[in-house]
């Protein structure tokens, strides 16, 4: 058992608490309050001096993608996969993805996440690095149309699903196709229905470049949402990512069908891919998330960027400083992307969540003072704030070192690994 005595918290998107203690029972927070009721902790934490606060989630990474950060730079997308990042995915190995996912892990713990989803190759070697560092995820089974091929890989993934479920109760695994524009409507009419067979999450990248859409309406005449829509595809279970080129009627269907939308603002930013209208999905009642994207796109993996920059789009673009406030915009990094990704018991610190909590140094300058300690979480806080991170009930980072796996004999694998996919 774990004790957190006297700490200032944020228990949800609408509670802040200025002292109260925290009692975690094997994976799960089992008693918040000003108490501190007596038991045989294992682990006592003296809290004084933090800002306790539910992890952060992300919603769309692609963690074995650390394996090609920096390498191709200022190069619109499509050119960005098809000259660089795919002719090397072709080279990739399960070990090579096993240890880009653990040092991804790493990053991304040491910036506050304690919920992520992954959608890359070689999904064994992501659960299996993401099991040993301790993580809550959702491993996405990644696939794309090959010719004559759409029937096998459908098959092929409802093995893997399979295979990897039961493997870690902290990681669900769901279907990745990858874009209505790499996988074709025959195999996305499978997805639709695996997915019903097995009650799966779907994650997606949807209308990311403006090209893809127009392409796209050029063969079928409407767009990819749409197509998705009309076969029965959208429900409340798939998590599209990006979302930037979407017309009105995209936008109604979208929340017509309660799909929960993964802005990744700075990827886009950074590939010239264009805006995501944040202003008019917050307007419509959109169910929002936001995610990192991979390293190689973005180039790092803090979700709190990427909620900060979520919330100053909002408000730039539509010129209202009203436009999500603090308080949703910690909703949506918190509660929101757990209940995308499948976790209905994670994302608020109360009895009967799961523990997954982070502590950070309140007497920071960058947070002093705390006239709000929203607004402080969302435009103040840095990474490096971040003093330990509980995830499930276990201490996975504590006064800022890595408990779980040994950081440096991960770079060192990892390195070894760059210089075999390079060199």
């Amino acid at each position: 058992m774990i004790l957190i005595k006297n700490v200032a918290a944020i228990l949800d998107s609408k509670t802040y608490k200025e002292k109260v203690n925290i009692t975690i029972k094997d994976s799960t927070i089992s008693y918040v309050g000003e108490a501190e009721k007596p038991d045989n902790y294992s682990t006592v934490i003296d809290g004084s001096k933090y800002l306790a606060l539910p992890g952060f989630v992300n919603t769309h990474s692609h963690l074995g993608m650390t394996l090609m950060r920096g390498y191709a730079e200022d190069v619109p997308l499509q050119d960005w996969l098809n000259k660089y990042i795919f002719p090397v995915e072709g080279r990739l190995t399960a070990d090579m993805v096993y240890f880009g996912t653990l040092l991804a892990a790493i990053e991304a713990i040491k910036s506050g996440t304690t919920l992520i989803s992954d959608f890359y190759l070689h999904p064994e070697a992501s659960v299996r690095a993401l099991s040993e560092i301790g993580m809550r995820a959702n491993v996405g089974l990644a696939y794309a149309s090959r010719p004559f091929m759409d029937k096998v890989i459908i098959e092929e993934t409802e093995t893997k699903y399979k295979e990897l479920a039961n493997r870690d109760e902290k990681i669900l695994v769901s279907l990745a196709p990858h874009a209505p524009y790499t996988v074709s409507q025959t195999l996305l009419t499978y997805t639709r229905d695996l997915a019903k067979k097995l009650n799966s999450i779907v994650q997606i990248h949807l209308h990311e470049t403006e090209k893809e859409i127009l392409d796209y309406m050029k063969s079928y005449t409407e767009t990819p949402i749409e197509y998705l829509a009309s076969i029965g595809f959208l429900s409340e279970r798939v998590i599209a990512a990006h979302c930037i080129w979407v017309s009105e009627n995209d936008i109604r269907l979208l929340k017509k069908n309660n799909v929960w939308i993964s802005l990744n603002p700075e990827s886009n930013l950074k590939l010239g891919s264009g805006i995501p209208p944040v202003d008019r999905f917050v307007n419509e009642g959109m169910r929002l998330t936001v995610g990192t994207d991979g390293v190689a796109s973005n180039n790092n993996l803090s979700v709190l960027e990427s909620i900060r920059l979520t919330a100053l789009l909002a408000k730039g673009i539509s010129r209202n400083p009203r436009t999500l406030s603090v308080n949703d915009a910690f909703e949506i990094v918190t509660y929101n992307g757990a209940q995308a990704l499948g976790f209905d018991n994670v994302g608020k610190i109360a009895e009967g969540f799961k523990a997954d909590i982070i502590l950070v140094d309140k007497n920071s300058v960058n947070l002093t003072p705390m006239f709000s300690p929203f607004a402080n979480i969302i435009y103040s806080m840095y990474s490096n704030d971040i003093d330990t991170v509980i995830i499930n009930g276990e201490l996975v980072m504590q006064e800022k070192k890595i408990l779980t796996v040994d950081e440096e004999i991960v770079k060192k694998e990892f390195e070894n690994y760059i210089r075999k996919l390079y060199y």
